[in-house]
């Protein structure tokens, strides 16, 4: 019976693939294709675009693919990897069809800063989201999936965060193994011991993810030189150099022992503590003390990425509906207000002008339109000003709300002393 099913589940797939339209070749390989393919139905409907991938059976790679679809069958959640549609093995050959993540590599947004500042802010917002994808690989699956991978190329930037692609070398993590069978990897970003020095674990991603952090703030990819003079450079802040200088330690058991220890010091460098116990970390160079609105601490929930993290991932398109709707009352607020003033009711035509006035104009109506901003998505209004993607939500409001309690003490001193 189980051959059977296996036999139906195998011609099933065959028909599937055959409903592929090939739309564009992203990579041709000797050991992998990948392809942009859209989904045509019986009657001539179209969905897609999907992301196809071919992965020889010889090469041994592609493993982790049918790890994390059975994590998504069983209910796992993870937020920061494409939704995979299918997994199958066909004449030997594993085919993986999941989601298009459309936004910009992390190469190409860091391409694109113009400025220190722009690549800190850029910083801010992406490197601790980048840091919860890795750990859904670690934490959410048993045995951990290690990455062996991360690099500018293989990360997604768009509006709603980050996401994880090309897990073709990444490889389930075991217990005893002396070293990995097979050797691959970007030598700017991969550690020594994915080279045959050993099994890769998850302080080889790590290790990754400490590279990443110094060409997002330099620009550039770091060599050779670099590791020799301890990752000195001007436009790196010292207590970010600190945190990249442990994080890419070679000998694994000197690094951060997970991503989630190297997040909490990376936030540490920002707040101008020290990032390590060897001296090393000290201001940070005017880095602004904080993570952005999509990064707040890694925090599984019903198999899931943190709520910041989700938060982050609502599409562009709703949060500008959103904030349509928001501005839309923010007027309406300012045109009562007005009106307050220049048609007052019967019962508010007994106070004092001056009152009437300051009550409207000076009170209500900046509380109502720090209400309003506080309740808009942001993330808009953050690209626009670099200076606000150093801020977090929970300051935000914060400062949001002390600012209306204040307007309210002073509403009401007012108030009592025109015997209203």
């Amino acid at each position: 019976m189980d051959t059977e099913d296996e036999l139906a589940s195998y011609l099933d797939a065959l028909e599937r693939d055959a409903c592929y339209r090939v739309d564009a070749v992203l990579k041709e390989g000797a050991l992998e294709t990948t392809e942009r393919v859209s989904f045509v139905g019986e009657n001539g409907s179209v969905l897609g675009p999907f992301v196809r991938k071919r992965i020889g059976g010889e090469s041994g790679l592609g493993g982790a693919y049918e790890t994390v679809f059975a994590a998504q069958r069983r209910g796992v959640r993870l937020a920061h990897l494409p939704r995979m549609v299918e997994c199958h093995r066909r004449d030997g050959d594993l085919v993986v069809v999941m989601e298009y993540v459309p936004g910009e590599t992390l190469g190409s947004r860091v391409e694109a800063c113009r400025s220190r500042e722009e690549r800190l802010a850029l910083v801010r917002r992406a490197f601790p989201d980048l840091c919860d994808a890795v750990s859904e690989l670690h934490e959410l699956l048993d045995p951990p999936v290690i990455h062996r991978d991360l690099k500018p190329g293989n990360v997604i930037v768009s509006p709603g965060g980050v996401t994880l692609i090309d897990l073709g070398i990444a490889r389930a993590y075991r217990d005893g193994a002396e070293q990995d069978t097979t050797h691959f990897g970007t030598r700017a970003y991969a550690p020594p011991e994915q080279f045959g020095f050993g099994q890769t674990g998850v302080t080889s991603d790590v290790y990754a993810l400490g590279m990443l952090l110094f060409f997002c703030v330099t620009g550039r990819e770091p060599s050779q030189v670099d590791r020799e003079s301890g990752f000195r450079d001007a436009v790196l802040p010292e207590g970010l150099r600190a945190v990249v200088r442990r994080a890419t330690e070679l000998d694994p058991s000197a690094r951060y022992a997970s991503v989630r220890e190297l997040k909490s010091a990376f936030f540490s460098a920002l707040d101008g503590e020290p990032a390590a116990p060897d001296g090393l970390a000290g201001k940070n160079g005017g880095l602004a003390a904080a993570p952005p609105d999509f990064a707040e601490s890694y925090a599984p929930r019903d198999g899931g990425g943190s709520f910041w993290s989700w938060l982050a991932r609502v599409p562009g398109w709703a949060g500008i509906v959103w904030d349509v709707v928001v501005l839309g009352v923010a007027a309406l607020c300012v045109v009562g207000c007005v009106m307050g003033v220049v048609q007052p009711t019967h019962e508010n035509a007994k106070w004092p002008a001056w009152y009437l006035l300051t009550s409207y104009l000076v009170f209500l109506m900046p509380m109502l339109l720090v209400a309003c901003y506080l309740l808009l998505d942001r993330r808009p209004v953050r690209r626009a000003v670099p200076a606000l993607a150093s801020l977090t939500v929970r300051q935000e409001t914060r400062v949001g709300l002390l600012a209306m309690a204040a307007i309210f003490v002073a509403w009401v001193l007012t108030s009592a002393a025109a015997g209203v």
